[in-house]
């Protein structure tokens, strides 16, 4: 009921809308009377915007009330059809932002051989392409993290790392937002302000701190930090949208 109430004041206001100049107006010359006019009633796109878009026309006149949800348009009939298939699609729902779930991966990299590494098997190929770059021959994961960001809201998490005879190490995870973009080859998802910062034993502080856009399903090297002359901490992280 309340789309046809829409429909009939609509209707009521086209010669309002077409011979008035009260109205956001988007007017590229100036149409034959003999031109025919119609009025579409918008379901989800702002009107301003589309009289704005439907300019590309050329010989159109159209004027919008964004308050009405209306967009009345005089063109040529040929043109008409071009112009309902562009309004269509136009008015469609915006999509609604999603949620990305991280899994994040704190490993201690080392130039000094050791015990076997203890990395999971979807980290071997970081590890591999680590070692390459910048030499390193043994890794340890100290522990991994699952965080979701909700959209428009920071995410936290806090934790403590146990390691024998190596005391405590408390570290501090925030992502201030996260946005998801598509991409022909696969969703890209920007990380703004992701920070790791970690009490290393020793009273020492390593962190990472940046801004990253990640391939959905990559895992991906965030940064490095320094904790010794001859170790680092890597930051490792993947990312999934929450369809």
């Amino acid at each position: 009921m309340r789309i046809m109430k829409r429909i009939l004041c609509a209707l009521a206001l086209t010669g309002m809308l077409l011979a008035q100049d009260t109205t956001t107006t988007t007017q590229t010359s100036n149409p034959q009377h003999s031109n025919p006019s119609r009025v579409f009633v918008l379901k989800y796109a702002d009107a301003d915007t589309v009289a704005r878009v439907l300019a590309v026309f050329g010989n159109v006149n159209v004027r919008s009330d964004r308050g009405m949800h209306v967009v009345a348009v005089n063109a040529p009939a040929e043109i008409m059809p071009s112009v309902e298939e562009a309004i269509n699609r136009l008015d469609v729902p915006a999509a609604a932002p999603r949620d990305i779930d991280l899994v994040v991966y704190m490993v201690v990299a080392s130039q000094q051989a050791s015990a076997p590494d203890n990395l999971l098997p979807e980290l071997q190929p970081v590890a591999a392409e680590l070692k390459r770059v910048f030499a390193y021959k043994s890794f340890h994961l100290l522990d991994s993290v699952a965080i979701r960001i909700e959209p428009g809201r920071r995410a936290s998490a806090r934790g403590v790392i146990r390691e024998a005879g190596e005391g405590k190490s408390p570290y501090t995870l925030d992502v201030n937002s996260a946005a998801v973009t598509d991409d022909p080859k696969g969703r890209l998802i920007r990380l703004s302000d992701l920070s790791l910062t970690m009490r290393v034993p020793g009273g020492d502080e390593a962190g990472v701190h940046t801004d990253i856009t990640v391939r959905e399903g990559q895992r991906v090297v965030v940064g490095k930090s320094n904790i010794g002359p001859d170790q680092a901490l890597i930051l490792v992280l993947s990312a999934k949208v929450v369809d």
